[in-house]
């Protein structure tokens, strides 16, 4: 009993009225770490940094912009990546006057993906996660407060992968809540009745269906029944059709591939084998300078190259055919030097995806 006094005693100076914080600013930094996808080629952890602005608009609701970043170690061979979100988030919170005040959160904003060395990717993401005030001070007059704010999400983003990504971010927050003074009767105020017992978070949706497996829920799939293995596209049909390979380029002269070229590879090859009854032709062209001859040799030398590089990394060599096109196929003015550097190019383009389900007509990836 004497144990349950001393608890009271200490609690009382922070379980104030929950009115006291409306229409209060608060400014929380943070420190925590971030836990990212399997398919990222990253170690799986690091250290995250950030701040929270927000205001708190009602007893049950805040509503905050949130700023973070961190710095993770590539997997050996790939490239270092810095993450930065950026986001603005509803918070759902209960028992907010209490010394523990719950609450859940739920938010969407943008991702910056900075790979080192390599490409940059900003992409549109979404989070949601739970969390606690633990009010540990307030001034006399109300206009002031500090709480810790233990706080966990899931995030979710493209980052110019295939599916859909999800990291996990855990941080610890100081938060510094300040505003106008509470108004006080003049007349002592009668004792608060005990705090209702936090809710519990309600259960996590179910994620939407997707009977065959093939990464396409049921309402999107305009080809259910799509069999495994197959690659397929937006809708849930198998994949047809070609892709130039947007940032894959080789050395003057040369079929050697620059070292900003593997991070594309990389992310190709990692989709190719998740299709492994997906067969594909390398397509190497060239611009009209030189000899035909000598352009022929050269484009099929780079589409070899293309293809040795997905074979090192774990592609199937029988799903992979490589063939040289030399100058034939343009698809730009040679006369430019623009038409020129897009005639020199790599398409990928789909010659096989078996499956059940009939496609009219090629989609252009």
């Amino acid at each position: 009993m004497k144990k349950l006094a001393m608890f009271c005693a200490l609690a009382a100076p922070v379980v104030v009225h929950a009115d006291d914080e409306v229409g209060h600013w608060y400014v929380t930094p943070q420190i925590g770490g971030i836990s990212v996808d399997n398919d990222r080629p990253l170690e799986d952890k690091d250290w995250l940094y950030g701040i929270a602005i927000g205001k708190h608009l009602s007893n049950a609701i805040s509503l905050e912009m949130n700023l973070n970043g961190a710095k993770v170690d590539g997997r050996p061979g790939y490239s270092d990546l810095s993450i930065y979100g950026a986001s603005l988030d509803l918070l759902g919170v209960a028992n907010r006057g209490g010394a523990v005040s719950p609450y859940i959160s739920i938010g969407a904003g943008v991702a910056q993906n900075e790979r080192s060395p390599g490409s940059n990717a900003t992409d549109a993401m979404a989070q949601a996660g739970v969390g606690l005030f633990l009010n540990l001070w307030k001034s006399a007059d109300g206009s002031s407060s500090f709480a810790l704010r233990p706080d966990l999400k899931a995030r979710w983003s493209e980052a110019g992968a295939e599916n859909t990504l999800r990291d996990y971010i855990g941080t610890l927050g100081f938060q510094f809540s300040f505003g106008a003074p509470a108004a006080r009767p003049v007349e002592a105020a009668a004792p608060p009745p005990p705090a209702p017992p936090a809710p519990t978070p309600p259960p996590p949706p179910l994620p939407p269906a997707d009977s065959d497996g093939d990464g396409v829920i049921d309402s999107l799939d305009r080809c259910p029944g799509t069999p495994a293995g197959v690659a397929v596209d937006a809708y849930g049909c198998p994949r047809q059709g070609s892709i130039t390979l947007e940032g894959v380029s080789f050395e003057l002269d040369s079929a050697q591939l620059t070292a900003s070229s593997r991070d594309v590879l990389d992310s190709i090859a990692a989709d190719l084998q998740k299709h492994p009854r997906l067969k594909i032709e390398l397509q190497g062209h060239t611009d009209s300078s030189g000899s035909d001859r000598y352009n022929l040799d050269l484009s099929q030398r780079r589409a070899e190259s293309v293809r040795e590089y997905l074979v090192r990394r774990g592609v199937a060599a029988n799903q992979l055919e490589a063939k040289g096109y030399g100058e034939l196929q343009p698809i730009a003015d040679n006369t430019t030097a623009n038409g020129r550097a897009a005639n020199r190019r790599v398409v990928m383009r789909v010659i096989e995806n078996p499956g059940d389900v009939k496609v009219e007509g090629a989609v252009a990836r």
